[in-house]
């Protein structure tokens, strides 16, 4: 039998499974969105300031202020034409990557879920 997972582990799980696919989705939209070199310029520049101040703000956000700045960071690179490939590369890579981890995510707070009732 399935061992009961306790409510704060699946409401983490239900956390990260929400931010992962969510967060790649947009990772994925940032890198299509910014396919010339002014709009990847602007979206980099705003994503990586709003990434800092986020991270700056408080011990909890720090990782997820992390992340937003190293999209936005991508996405300025993007912009760069002897770096286009490579940046948007890493920016679809790494949203791929975060899809994939909020669907493990994802199957373990359904998993948890099944178990409890």
């Amino acid at each position: 039998m399935n061992e009961m997972v306790p409510r704060n582990e699946l409401m983490k799980q239900g956390g990260k499974a929400v931010g992962g696919i969510g967060g790649g989705a947009a990772l994925l939209i940032v890198g299509a969105l910014s396919a010339s070199t002014v709009p990847a310029i602007i979206i980099g520049g705003v994503l990586t300031v709003f990434g800092l101040i986020v991270a700056s703000k408080s011990k909890e956000d720090k990782l997820a202020g992390g992340v937003v700045a190293g999209a936005g960071i991508l996405t300025f690179l993007k912009g760069m034409p002897f770096l286009h490939s490579l940046a948007g590369g890493l920016l679809w890579i790494s949203g791929v990557g975060l899809i994939v981890a909020g669907g493990v995510s994802l199957y373990k707070f359904i998993k948890g879920l099944k178990a409890r009732g």
